[in-house]
């Protein structure tokens, strides 16, 4: 593992270096005290759905609508 130097004051990070390291508001941590965040575990892959996304049941479309004819008229693509 590399070495890392952290500001006692600010926590700000540099890369090992002797001048650094004899300055007394530094202090030596390890790479994983440094950057815990490369070394959390792995999310799983993909979550389950919470809902069921099957669509068995699709309900159909009422009959007894007086527009269903127009709305019919209105969707289909006319030639201009």
């Amino acid at each position: 593992m590399s070495k890392f130097l952290r500001n006692k004051n600010d926590g700000f990070i540099y890369p090992w270096n002797e001048y650094l390291a004899a300055n007394p508001l530094c202090e030596e941590v390890t790479e994983e005290q440094a950057f815990p965040e490369k070394f959390e575990p792995k999310a799983a892959k993909g979550r389950k759905p919470k809902v069921s996304l099957t669509t068995d049941d699709i309900p159909e479309s009422p009959q007894d609508d007086p527009m269903a004819d127009l709305n019919d008229e209105l969707t289909r693509k006319t030639k201009v």
